[in-house]
């Protein structure tokens, strides 16, 4: 039996403001010596380092790599660039420690939420319903992630964590066991129409119908079966030709 998603709204956007005057070598936020001074415990540094990692996703996710500044995310975690600086070596540091956050907390909640033991079909409305629960919460994660699996921003270290979780997607449900070509893209192609759904649906309301999902879920499975018939009718062409 297919579960249903739940109807909960989708967590908004938060709008960020972008102040002209500012430029990429100006600190967005002018802090007092005694501000300073209390940045420097390390709870202060813990809380000002979540704070430019979250806003850094929203607006990673949002705006993409290139389109994303220091000051503009310094402005959103209204920490100084400074304090920045201390924490990341430059912008690539940064969308790199971001993106590994977002795959780590992705990979655990797959871990986590996801069944065993089901049929080819249920282990895939599962995951497409995992999907949408983490998006309720998580949403510019998912998009990061689904921006950058492949991307050549990534690190040594981010490329390797991209392909752990590839290779876990792919081993979860892929039709094809035998067709390495085709397993490769099943995560992006995945990923890729949940999100691109989930973005449509947010341009237009605050939140999706359980039905859209169902019914994508459901046209997503109707091509993974045909490529599994496809493999199937030629296993079986190629041991009619043997014998």
């Amino acid at each position: 039996m297919v579960p249903r998603m739940e109807n909960n709204p989708l967590p908004e956007t938060q709008s960020i403001s972008s102040d002209p005057e500012l430029t990429p070598d100006q600190d967005p936020v002018h802090k007092t010596d005694k501000e300073s001074t209390e940045e420097k415990s390390p709870k202060k540094q813990d809380e000002s380092k979540e704070r430019i990692i979250r806003s850094a996703l929203k607006l990673f996710a949002e705006r993409g790599f290139f389109e994303t500044r220091i000051p503009e995310i310094s402005a959103h975690a209204k920490v100084g660039v400074g304090t920045m600086y201390r924490h990341f070596r430059n912008k690539d540091h940064l969308f790199n420690e971001a993106f590994r956050i977002s795959v780590q907390e992705f990979s655990q909640f797959l871990d986590k939420a996801i069944s065993k033991n089901l049929s080819p079909k249920e282990q895939f409305f599962d995951f497409w319903k995992g999907l949408g629960l983490f998006s309720q919460g998580k949403l510019d994660q998912l998009i990061m992630i689904e921006r950058n699996l492949s991307s050549y921003i990534l690190d040594e270290e981010s490329a390797r964590a991209a392909a752990l979780l590839k290779q876990k997607i792919s081993d979860y449900f892929a039709p094809s066991q035998h067709d390495k070509s085709l397993r490769q893209i099943y995560p992006s192609l995945i990923l890729g129409s949940f999100t691109g759904i989930l973005r449509f649906h947010r341009i237009q309301a605050n939140n999706i119908e359980p039905s859209i999902l169902e019914q994508s879920a459901e046209m997503l499975w109707e091509g993974f079966a045909k490529v599994r018939r496809q493999e199937a009718a030629k296993k079986k062409e190629k041991q009619s030709k043997k014998n």
